[in-house]
Parts: structure tokens; sequence; C-alpha cells
């Protein structure tokens, strides 16, 4: 995938506030892969909404959304679901790592059937980068609420999709594993030509060349 693009987006069943002055509700907004966004999004304003709606996993809002040229609200559920291995991934803002996996379990589910030895190496410098590498045999539901989030983000930067999507994965992090954990993310898209997009609550208190983008 390089092109996911926003058509009049807008929610279904409730009017966000600021939605007058939103970049991206009600406005014609193409990501195009490589490049690097960070949204705004204040509480109320829908960020979830949208980010869970770029993924597929609702069509409750007015407008289209495309992956490329093909139209997300048209897609059979296997072609969106197959579009989340290669195209489009989410780490959730609650994460959703399986409690009773290990971290390194967790981890190994983003490389599907693919095989999991050759990723190993992969995990354990990205785990030793974020702090984590004592948490892979640990079953995530004995680790802490920041220590899941690093765990996430690894998963997600394991076996990078073209579009990258964060709903405020920094949430529960210190500014120090703040500025590792993002240092990390933009490196891996860098080698993999993925796009990332951000959902924060504010805009990041470091330096960065993100595009800034108001929801």
């Amino acid at each position: 995938m390089t092109n996911l693009t926003l058509e009049n987006i807008s929610p279904k069943y409730f009017t966000p506030r600021n939605i007058e002055q939103s970049e991206i509700w009600n406005k014609n907004i193409s990501f195009l892969k490589g490049k690097k966004f960070l949204i705004v999004a204040p509480s109320g304003s829908g960020k979830s909404t949208l980010a869970t709606a770029i993924l597929g996993a609702h069509f409750q809002y007015e407008g289209n959304i495309k992956y490329d040229q093909q139209t997300v609200k048209n897609l059979h559920l296997e072609e969106i679901v197959k579009n989340r291995k290669d195209g489009v991934s989410l780490l959730f803002q609650d994460v959703r790592l399986i409690k009773n996996l290990t971290i390194s379990e967790n981890i190994l589910l983003r490389v599907f059937n693919k095989d999991r030895k050759q990723f190993i190496p992969k995990m354990k410098e990205y785990a030793l980068r974020l702090g984590i590498e004592n948490l892979l045999n640990k079953k995530a539901e004995n680790c802490s609420y920041g220590e899941r989030q690093r765990s996430a983000i690894v998963r997600s930067l394991i076996n990078p999709t073209d579009f990258l999507i964060y709903d405020e994965c920094f949430s529960h992090l210190d500014m120090n594993n703040k500025q590792i954990a993002f240092s990390l993310i933009n490196e891996v898209s860098e080698e993999s030509g993925s796009s990332v997009i951000f959902f924060e609550l504010n805009e990041f208190p470091f330096a960065h060349d993100y595009q800034i983008l108001h929801l």
C-alpha cells in the first residue's frame, strides 16, 4: 500500500469537539507511504474513532477511507484482515497483549506464518533498546502497563506494515523511555520505508520533523 486517503470523513453518531477547526474531519487528506505524521487530538476529538476506522475495525463514519484506490467500506472482511498483515497496523491505546502469553510470544504473533526463528535476533535487539530484554519470557499479565507498552511497540516493529499507526503509545512512559521508543520507531520505519502516524493528546516535547495535523 502506498497511499492512505481520507475523503470527507466525519463520525456518524457523534460530533467531535472543534470539528469546524479540524484539519482532518471533513477534509481530503492523503498519507503517503514513507511520510511521518503527528496528529494532535485532544480528548473528545474522536481520536480513537478515527484510528480504528483507518484500521477497518468499524464503518461508523460518513465519507470514505481508501487503501490506494480501494474503498475500505467495499472490502470483504478477509481483505481487510489481509491488509493488516502488510498494509496498515494499529497499536491500540490499551496495547492488547494476550495476558497468558509471554512477551516474546506476543511479539512473535506479529510475524504470522513466517519463520519465527529469523525474527528472534531483531526482537532481542529491539527489546534491549527499550529496556525490556529481561521480560521476554515473562507473561504479559505480570508486567506493568509501561512494560506492556514497550513490548507492544516491539511487536509493531518486528514485521512492520506500510502504515504504522500509534494511538497514545507513550502514555505510560517517562521522558527518557519515550524518546528512546520514538527513535526506534523512526529508525525501523525508515529502514522499511513505512509511514508513521502518531495520535497524541499534545505535541511531542522534543524535536522532530513530523508533519503536525490537528484533529
